[in-house]
């Protein structure tokens, strides 16, 4: 069952923790060999960063999150900082001594995408900055796998109290996590969102598991008594849970410009669903519809309104 973008009605609080970087893109056939020489097209400029394009995916869709995402102290920051305002997110953190950080993302001809990494201020999380963060009774706190390299954050990711649900993307730094930590935080019973590559690693991590499959995601719900998002491309997405079949959620047919941010807006649309007292199934779908219409417009600002995000439902449905 859809659930229509003019339903949505919030009854828990979101906070988004993570990072804000500056986007440079380029678009080039194919990336070159070691040494290699290859021309490239200009795609632009713009804000994004994981946590940023949750935050201001899930403000499009008028539900206000508690924007806990740092602010540094030099021209990005300043880029930052101008665009949260245009997105009605309030700057919360400042953080006084590093900018924020860049990325360089080379889209292929095929759509994929690689990113080259400036680290900023998001990487330098302390105590001060942290106890600055509002924690609102029953919240849903988003969380990017890129800054839980910060032990300052992972402490107190692990101190937060049990009212709260972690929402936890891990994204590529996975297998650079410390196993203990990981365990830790598996045992705070979090949402998990995992693609193919981040359900195999943690598989092999937990589990000595190869070439991990859906029994293996299912497996990591029965084990850790949790719930989890298995995004599967153009092939969709399963929801697995304790003591449950996995469900399968097909993916929103759509023109794909570019894969930039895919997987952030899939993330929002699905904690904007959770908050509004969905299902876990129901809100993986409107994480499918979000970040369908994410996919086919280019660069990581594709985000849509509310009415934007109806009207994409109403075409889905006329079509099928």
């Amino acid at each position: 069952m859809t659930i229509t973008a003019d339903l949505l009605s919030p009854q828990r609080p979101i906070v988004v923790i993570g990072a804000a970087f500056g986007d440079i893109i380029l678009h080039l056939d194919t990336l070159p060999q070691s040494g290699g020489d290859v021309s490239a097209r200009d795609g632009g400029r713009q804000i994004g960063g994981c946590a940023f394009n949750v935050a201001r995916a899930l403000a499009r869709l008028d539900l206000a999150p508690v924007n806990a995402i740092p602010v540094g102290n030099g021209d990005w920051g300043q880029a930052v900082a101008q665009k949260m305002a245009q997105e009605s997110l309030p700057v919360l953190l400042r953080h006084p001594t590093h900018d924020n950080g860049w990325c360089l993302a080379l889209v292929e001809a095929n759509k994929e995408r690689t990113f080259v990494t400036v680290e900023g201020c998001e990487q330098h999380w302390s105590t001060e900055l942290l106890a600055q963060i509002p924690q609102p009774k029953d919240a849903i706190i988003y969380v990017s796998g890129y800054e839980l390299a910060s032990e300052a954050l992972r402490h107190w990711i692990l101190t937060l109290a049990e009212d709260k649900t972690l929402f936890v993307d891990f994204g590529p730094r996975l297998c650079d996590l410390d196993i203990d930590f990981i365990k830790a935080l598996l045992h705070k019973r979090p949402v998990l969102t995992l693609n193919r590559s981040e359900l195999s690693t943690l598989s092999a991590r937990l589990y000595h598991q190869e070439n991990a499959t859906l029994e293996s995601a299912s497996r990591l719900a029965r084990d850790w008594q949790l719930r989890a998002i298995c995004r599967f491309d153009k092939d969709g997405a399963w929801v697995v849970e304790p003591n449950a079949e996995p469900q399968h959620i097909p993916a929103c047919r759509v023109e794909v410009h570019d894969t930039i941010a895919a997987g952030d807006s899939h993330c929002a649309g699905t904690i904007a669903g959770l908050a509004c007292g969905m299902s876990l199934r129901q809100a993986t779908q409107l994480g499918n519809e979000v970040a369908a219409i994410v996919v086919s417009r280019p660069g990581s600002d594709g985000a849509p309104t509310r009415q934007e995000l109806r009207q994409f439902q109403l075409q889905q449905e006329n079509n099928r």
